[in-house]
């Protein structure tokens, strides 16, 4: 035998996943990533960005765009993803004043006070409420889960936003955060007039309901795929049909 085989051979007992067969979700997803592999590299990587976890800073897995995402605290983080829900519940500005207040108290975007008016989406996934709202002529994305566990980011600092000519929604951020049982990923985006809802689909086959609000739309979902690259199909659809997209095909 080869020399360098032994070599092989003595390192193999040294690999953690020695012996270790990969479950049905997993060749899933490595099936579906040579296939996009042999079809073609993404356009891009999403670039390492910062989020601000009351008054932490921590590195993003990855994220697409000029915008960082929010990260939970480990214990916080295992009961958002616990109690999430697929489908988020709709809330107003109104009902959502508590959070709103918190979200406008901190330094992200600058410190204000906070109206109604100023959320533009609000969701609720089981005890996660998200945010995306003005503070001034910024607007930020907050994540909390019941009175505790704030994280926020800035997503732009300029209105109006909207997407490019031509395109129904964009890309502006998506990541993901945690371990283990307790990863979870995050997409947020600009929604043209026409858009009547947007769907996430992992490759596993799980999909989630977006929120689409005031020209924005947002979800998060247990799961690393935010961080991993064209791991997720994003759905379009509005009265002339539906459209998927891979987040490397989307401005």
């Amino acid at each position: 035998m080869d020399a360098s085989m032994k070599d092989l051979d003595r390192l193999a007992v040294l690999d953690p996943a020695r012996g270790r067969e990969p479950g049905p979700v997993e060749w899933a997803r490595a099936e579906a990533s040579l296939e996009r592999t042999i079809a073609g590299t993404p356009k891009h990587r999403p670039a390492p960005r910062r989020w601000m976890i009351a008054g932490t800073v921590a590195v993003a897995a990855g994220v697409a765009g000029a915008v960082v995402v929010p990260a939970l605290l480990p214990g916080t983080a295992e009961r958002a993803v616990a109690a999430w829900t697929a489908a988020p519940a709709t809330r107003t500005g109104e009902q959502v004043m508590a959070q709103a207040a918190a979200c406008a108290a901190l330094d992200v975007g600058g410190v204000t006070t906070a109206a109604p008016d100023d959320v533009l989406l609000a969701e609720q996934r089981g005890v996660a409420t998200l945010l995306i709202m003005r503070k001034g002529d910024t607007v930020v994305e907050c994540l909390s889960v019941g009175d505790d566990g704030f994280a926020t980011m800035s997503l732009t600092d300029s209105l109006p936003q909207a997407p490019p000519a031509g395109w129904p929604v964009n890309l502006e951020t998506m990541s993901s955060f945690g371990s283990r049982d307790n990863m979870w990923s995050n997409v947020v985006g600009l929604a043209g007039p026409d858009v009547t809802g947007i769907d996430v689909r992992t490759d596993d086959g799980r999909v989630v309901h977006a929120s689409v609000r005031s020209g924005w739309w947002a979800a998060w979902w247990p799961g690393s795929e935010g961080g991993e690259v064209d791991a997720i199909a994003v759905t379009v659809h509005t009265a002339d049909g539906s459209t998927t997209h891979r987040p490397s095909q989307l401005p």
